[in-house]
Order: C-alpha cells, then structure tokens, then sequence
C-alpha cells in the first residue's frame, strides 16, 4: 500500500501517523510505501522556477539552497536573530511560489481565500477542481510516479491537521481522476475529530472510499483482511526517512508511548468531546520500543508526542541513558518537586519540557479541572531552570472561568517567575462546539461550515476575544518584554525548533 502525509505541516520531522501505519501493515507482512508529500511538496515549491517581486524575494531566491542548509546546522541555533532571518528569508521564497492573491502558504500554514478548510462543499470543490491547487504539479512530477509503482488497489491519505485538509481533498480528486482503478483510504487526526461530530454524515462518500476514525492501524489491518489479534501498539517504521531532508539541525523522530491522555478531566479540552480512550503500555516495553527505534535509526532527538507523558514513564527514563536527546509535553506533577528527579531527567537526555499551566490563577485553575496547584508550578519551574530542562510554558486565555482580574493575576505569576521559563505559548480559547461547557452560553460560529469545531460565546464576564486579545497585545507582551528573560517562540516551527536553543542567551523579545 501507498501511504501519503500531505502538505501543509511543520516540515522539520517525519510524521508519526503514517509510520505507526507502515509499521502494522509490514508487521504482518504486507507490504508498504510511505511518502512524505509534505517535506517534499514543500521543498518542489521551494525549488521551482520563480519570479521575484521584490528585493527580498531575490536575495532570498539568490540564497535558498543556503537558507535549507543553515537550517540543518546546529550553529544557527546560538543566534535567534540569524535563525529569524534565515527562516523568514525561506518563508518568502515559500509564500512566492503561489498566487498570493489566492492563496497564503508558509512554513505551517495553508489557506484559500476561495475555499473553506471547515466546509465540506468547499472541500468536495477543491477535489473537483484540483488543477487549480498549488500542489498540482507537484502530484503529476513526483506522486504520479509513486501510485504507478504500487500494486495496492488502496491509496491512503493521512490527515492529520486543518493546514491539510484543502491539499488533502485536491490530491483525492486528482487520484480519482487519474487513477480510476484505485480506491483512497482516508484517515488522521482531524478526519477523526469530524467524525466524532454528533450526526456526521459522510459527505465525503463519494470521493473517499473508506474512511477511518481514530488510531488506523487495525482499521487498516481489517481493510486487508487481517486480524490484528487486538495488537495496538507498534514500533514506528520510519524506513521512509530520507538523510538529512527535515528542516532541523539533526535527525528528529516522532514517538508515541501512550494513546489519549491519562488525566483526561480539563473542561476545557477538545478531545474530552470525542472520548478518546487513554491507552499505554507498561513502562518497560515502552523502554524496549525506545530501543528498538534508536539502535535502528539513530535519531539525535526523539520528540514525545503523546498529549502528556505519563509520570511511570518518565521515571522509567530517568534511569536510562541514551545518545538522542528527547523533549515532550508533560503535566505538573509531584515528581518533579524533587530536585533529584529532574537532575536524573536532564541526565537521560530530556533538553526540554513542554508544560500546560493555561493560568496563574488558583481559582480559574480549579474551575477548569486541571489538577494543578500553582505552589507546586513555582518548585517545579525551579527545578527544571536549575537542572538545565527547557521549560516551553502553555498559557490559554479567555476561558469562561477566567475574567480581567484572573488574566492580570496570570501575568504577574509569569512575572514573578519569568527567570524560570524559557518560552511561552499564549493562546485564546476556542469553546469547543460539542463540549459540555457549551451548553448554556450564548454561542455564535465560530467560523462558518459545517465541519467547524469551534464557537464563538458571549462571555459571562465580559471577557470577549476582542479584550483578551488587546490584553495580550498591548499588555501582557509588553510587560513581558520589559522586564526580561523569556525567549522569542521561533517562528513558523515554535516548539520544534526551540529545543535546539541550548546555548542560546536568554532573547527576551516574544
């Protein structure tokens, strides 16, 4: 089977999904291509012939092969100012590859000015018209190639976020068209989280043969007539990776040691409303998959990125020592009031810990269910500054918990521990559409189509998107700045490349 991961996705490490796929189909012995259209579609717009508009797009179209090159080398990353021009010189040379009347395309993003990534007409229309998609020359010179040299009657698609879905929907219709003997297979992140709307309806049956809700690999397994014995987990196969085409300074690997998350009580989470079953493995086999893909590949880092990685496995790998670094999300938990244990963390390889705190309010905290306790957070951000752990801290404003007293609180408590955080991630709720704490506020769309997961609300404080957002701009990062020590979030790649700042001095713009 041919699998593809489209465009448009951080292109700075393999995807996950899709070798989690290959790896069940090889498993039991089916065989199995992985493409990774992304990285690649993305590098073919790159390379293309273009037209600069203006003084930047030529020097940055004079130096693109420097610019891809810089960014695979570890000394860019002492210099946030140098890496920021090289990214945005990159991006320019990205965005002018397009109609940029038409459309937006970056490092992480895609969008249409005439289609809608939410509305399924708009998606069924860019698989009908997919000549007009910026990817389409990219499918006849390097995808053609790949579905002729498939034996597999199935195509499978992985969508995993909204930058792909437009791209997405272009490529089936392109495959239905030209390959009229081929049947698409379509699953991922954000196909799941549609089909968990209540009353979906497969408005895509006419183009998508089958589709998949949530983890794929026994879905897939049963398309081929396999039963996988009720195996769940699999050592990613990522045979596919090609050297040294990610845009990071060194090998990154994707890994997954648990499905779902184990607290799985904030109110305010979207994957509550899709009751996603938490499943994981015990800590030691967990330890032997780690092994497995290291000895294999040997990746400079492995990136976690289970939604929070679980305090058994994390002091499972505080006793082992390996020669990748690692950085993942994790919850505030009382194992890291321990001093020891964040030293022994440090000692294993982990460089960087991405953390949700969402406030600096006790109460807003409480009424959201986090489970966290902010004189816990204090010790904590302390112990990981003091044992040389990264700390990328979560912010998430506008809440219906929260109101202007509880945000100016938030901003002293990042304030007040400004010398322990290294990066921050400020965010503005989406309520999402299905949730419990919808019910009894006034909503409106959030954005218009039928496949929105989001609304808007009139908030019962007055805290509206508008306010928090002139609070973040005019205040927050204001405040921030002046008084130092947090580092600018690195553009287009955020978390994926930040980890890689390890000598960097503190930059304290955001």
């Amino acid at each position: 089977m041919l699998l593809i991961f489209p465009p448009v996705a951080k292109p700075s490490e393999p995807p996950a999904g899709v070798a989690l796929l290959s790896s069940a189909l090889k498993t039991h012995g089916q065989s199995c291509t992985v493409y990774d259209a992304n990285i690649e579609g993305l590098l073919y717009l790159i390379d293309k012939d273009k037209t600069p508009v203006d003084s930047w797009s030529r020097r940055a179209l004079k130096n693109r092969e420097k610019l891809l090159s810089d960014l695979k080398d570890p000394s860019l990353y002492v210099n946030a100012d140098r890496y920021h021009q090289r990214v945005y010189d990159l991006n320019k040379v990205l965005s002018i590859s397009v109609d940029e009347k038409r459309f937006k395309i970056s490092l992480s993003d895609y969008s249409d000015n005439c289609l809608s990534s939410v509305s399924s007409q708009d998606l069924l229309k860019s698989a009908r018209h997919y000549m007009e998609n910026p990817f389409y020359a990219f499918f006849e010179s390097c995808i053609r190639p790949k579905i002729l040299d498939s034996k597999s009657e199935y195509v499978g698609i992985s969508m995993c976020y909204l930058n792909q879905a437009l791209v997405s929907f272009a490529l089936a219709g392109w495959i239905k068209d030209n390959f009229r003997n081929k049947k698409i297979i379509m699953g991922g992140g954000l196909l799941s989280s549609w089909m968990s709307r209540p009353g979906f309806n497969h408005p895509f049956k006419g183009l998508i043969d089958i589709s998949i809700k949530g983890e794929g690999e026994l879905p897939l397994l049963n398309v081929m007539g396999i039963d996988g014995h009720g195996q769940k987990h699999f050592i990613p196969d990522y045979d596919f990776v090609k050297n040294n085409i990610y845009l990071a300074p060194g090998r990154v690997l994707p890994f997954r040691s648990a499905i779902g998350c184990y607290w799985s009580k904030c109110r305010f989470c979207p994957e509550k409303v899709e009751t996603r079953p938490y499943d994981t493995q015990r800590a030691s086999k967990v330890l032997e998959d780690l092994e497995a893909v290291d000895k294999k590949y040997a990746p400079d880092y492995i990136h976690f990125i289970d939604n929070a990685i679980t305090p058994a496995f994390l002091r499972a790998i505080s006793q082992q020592s390996f020669a990748f670094k690692w950085y993942g999300f994790v919850r505030f938990e009382k194992d890291f009031m321990d001093p020891d244990f964040c030293m022994a963390l440090k000692r294993s390889g982990c460089d960087m810990l991405k953390l949700g705190l969402e406030s600096g309010d006790q109460g807003v905290l409480d009424q959201m269910n986090k489970g966290t306790h902010l004189g816990m957070v204090s010790t904590i951000l302390k112990n990981l500054h003091q044992a040389g752990i990264l700390t990328f801290v979560y912010l998430l404003f506008g809440t219906r918990f929260e109101d202007e007293s509880a945000a100016f609180r938030t901003l002293e408590y990042i304030k007040a521990h400004r010398q322990y955080i290294d990066y921050l991630n400020l965010a503005v709720f989406n309520l999402p559409k299905f949730s419990d704490d919808a019910q009894g506020l006034d909503t409106q769309e959030f954005y218009h189509g039928d496949l929105s997961l989001y609304l808007n609300f009139k908030h019962p404080h007055g805290w509206n998107r508008y306010k928090v957002k002139q609070f973040l701009g005019k205040t927050f990062k204001k405040q921030i700045l002046s008084d130092g020590g947090i580092r600018k979030n690195p553009a287009f790649f955020s978390s994926n490349h930040a980890v890689f700042f390890q000598n960097q001095e503190a930059d304290v713009r955001m």
